[in-house]
């Protein structure tokens, strides 16, 4: 099995022929392909229902993800919270800043920054 990493939101290659496959990948809601750049996967769901036709092909593509306080590189198959893990990308948090005091008053501040960032 051959595992391919890739960040929700950002273009990418499959770099295996999908002859047939390929209609069945963008009628998945939440998968996209532009042309030129490759295919854009927009959130867990989507990612698990492409999944299941790689697979197929001997390919799973596995989700980087950041954390949204510190932005480091987050491991979800590593992840204590699985079990009980919403999967919306734009909220996780690395084991480290999880368990600081302040993690709270610190995810209010970033998620205020990036909403005036995105309002702008």
């Amino acid at each position: 099995m051959e595992y391919q990493r890739i960040k929700y939101g950002e273009p990418f290659q499959i770099r295996r022929r999908l002859g047939d496959l390929f209609r069945d990948i963008v009628r998945i809601k939440g998968v996209e392909y532009e042309r030129g750049k490759g295919f854009i996967v927009r959130d867990y769901y989507a990612l698990a229902n492409l999944n299941k036709i790689l697979i197929r092909m001997g390919l799973i593509l596995t989700p980087m993800v950041e954390c949204a306080v510190c932005r480091r590189s987050v491991d979800c198959e590593k992840c204590n919270f699985t079990d009980v893990c919403l999967k919306d990308v734009s909220i996780c948090l690395c084991d480290e800043c999880v368990s600081r005091e302040d993690i709270v008053k610190k995810y209010l501040t970033v998620s205020k920054e990036s909403l005036h960032r995105y309002l702008k």
